[in-house]
């Protein structure tokens, strides 16, 4: 596996990682990007889109599948190209890092006592 860079934990990240992401991943990760770059947030996005902010919280969180019609509207609001909300770099690799972190915190099972 290439090495990118060390991530907090002292782990390499690889190339292949990027590679391996879903396009419910990758879109998650360019919202977000998209969010940062234009100082937006969930309920922004909603409503520029004519969605609700639970629906848009997640897709952000890669819950919730997308409609190619949603792409659409996404691509012609925004006017960015659905490819570009596609892209993941290297310099996406701390968003992927709070997307894998995200995930990870689900709720322990309860034990019986």
């Amino acid at each position: 596996m290439s090495r990118v860079k060390d991530d907090q934990s002292g782990n390499a990240v690889g190339v292949s990682m990027l590679k391996a992401l879903s396009f419910q991943e990758r879109l998650a990760i360019g919202l977000r990007r998209l969010k940062a770059e234009r100082g937006l947030t969930n309920k922004d996005l909603a409503e520029q889109l004519g969605v609700s902010e639970a629906y848009m919280s997640q897709v952000t969180r890669c819950m919730r599948d997308v409609k190619l019609s949603t792409l659409d509207k996404m691509q012609r609001e925004w006017n960015v190209i659905i490819e570009d909300l596609l892209r993941v770099t290297e310099d996406d690799l701390s968003l992927i890092e709070a997307l894998k972190a995200r995930r990870g915190k689900k709720k322990a099972p309860e034990t019986a006592t």
